[in-house]
């Protein structure tokens, strides 16, 4: 099938690589020319494993191809991908400005029907004011479908060629019917609905998320409190098939593009129904309040203050096998401590920092803060590491660590709900 994809971001990037991969005749656009431009190049502007490899592999094949013009772009597509950001609003709704943009910029040059395709996240109102656009400014016949994506960062190409599920929203035969042959290469259960209830699938599983992460954070300060283990408790969980493991692992709280602006986003999307929905504020507190409590052991392992103190934060991304920054736990952090009167000394193997290595940012460093859970970082020489610092102190911010290896060579551990 001919397909656009409008929008070069994550989402956009890979499905525009996977749908080429799978036999479709793909043009990516964006208005961003000089990203276009290093696009058309092979070159992909954000770390993301096994995407540039998949991206060059059908530029060179020619079922993949990148522009900055609409025209190009909408002419002849069968299935039209939204795929633009929708940056989060003060307030903490969805800015839709772009998707709105998008959809009449498709409007205007639309020439023969098409399927027109939200994958951005967006509250279920948006299919009808995109639907009103789209009619303002064209009479060539189109269906309106969402298709929300379920891609995480640091496995989403992966994750776009083996989906757990697949959700079409739509509102007639033959978009239902489109949609599946877009897809019939993906093995995956398929679930059909209508475009609200398929938006707010997406909505429901990422405040879910969100909400096993401030559980199991909420209950690692209770087994901080009264001796238990937060990893056997989490272990002792994930056995009852009621509950599962996923998403059980005690730590620093939740950060990235998706889980806080989307919680945020529907706690602003009910109260703009009326319904104030305070449950999921708490899971935001909850995830807020862990950046204080894990200050607070670091705290506790200085009797003469923090102020003058090197601590080198190693992870910046807000995960493993990502470059991503937004919302990350690093950042909150590293604000916080400096407020203190923190030395920062800040290592990651993808974002770009003042040091070349991990064991350089530890030279004279009183404190070790593990951040992000990157494999390197479990398999540096401790011995090497105590040599270098000032003082032997492990702060594992996602009990990532062996704390009876670390504490057999004299490393004072502090974990979060770990004994």
């Amino acid at each position: 099938m001919k397909i656009a994809v409008l929008g070069t971001g994550y989402v956009g990037l890979v499905s525009s690589a996977v749908f080429a991969e799978i036999g479709h005749q793909v043009v990516g656009l964006d208005i961003d020319e000089s990203k276009i431009n290093q696009l058309k190049k092979g070159r992909v502007p954000i770390y993301e494993p096994g995407l540039e490899t998949l991206l060059q592999k059908h530029l060179n094949s020619g079922r993949l191809i990148f522009t900055t013009d609409y025209a190009q772009a909408v002419k002849s597509a069968e299935l039209i991908f939204i795929c633009v950001g929708t940056p989060p609003k003060p307030n903490g709704s969805y800015d839709s400005k772009h998707v709105y943009s998008a959809a009449k910029s498709i409007a205007e040059h639309l020439t023969q029907y098409a399927v027109i395709v939200i994958k951005s996240t967006v509250p279920p109102s948006t299919t009808n004011e995109v639907r009103k656009i789209i009619q303002v400014n064209t009479k060539v016949a189109f269906d309106l479908a969402s298709n929300p994506e379920f891609l995480r960062e640091g496995s989403a190409v992966n994750d776009a060629l083996h989906p757990t599920r697949i959700i079409f929203g739509v509102e007639s035969n033959r978009a239902e019917a489109w949609l599946k042959k877009a897809h019939q290469k993906l093995s995956a259960p398929v679930l059909v609905t209508n475009p609200a209830s398929a938006q707010m699938i997406k909505y429901a599983s990422n405040a879910m998320l969100a909400t096993r992460i401030s559980f199991i954070n909420a209950l690692a300060i209770i087994c901080d409190k009264v001796g238990a283990d937060i990893q056997a408790v989490s272990a002792g969980l994930g056995l009852d098939p009621r509950i599962g493991s996923s998403f059980l692992d005690a730590g620093l709280g939740y950060g990235g593009s998706c889980f806080p602006k989307d919680t945020w986003a529907l706690i602003a999307y009910a109260k703009s129904l009326g319904y104030d929905f305070n449950f999921l504020k708490q899971v935001d507190k909850v995830n807020n309040d862990q950046i204080d409590y894990f200050i607070s052991k670091i705290k506790s392992a200085y009797p003469d203050g923090l102020k003058g103190k090197i601590l080198t934060i190693l992870g910046l991304a807000f995960k493993p096998n990502t470059d991503d920054l937004r919302e990350a736990r690093s950042s909150v952090l590293i604000k916080k401590l400096k407020k203190l009167g923190v030395i920062i000394h800040r290592f990651d193997p993808v974002v770009k920092t003042e040091f070349s290595d991990p064991y350089q940012a530890l030279i004279n460093a009183d404190g070790l803060v593990l951040v992000t859970q990157w494999q390197m970082f479990n398999d540096l020489n401790f011995k090497r590491v105590k040599r270098l610092m000032k003082q032997p102190i492990i702060f594992d911010g996602r009990n990532f660590f062996n704390p009876e290896k670390l504490t057999k060579l004299k490393f004072k551990y502090f974990g979060i709900g770990r004994q």
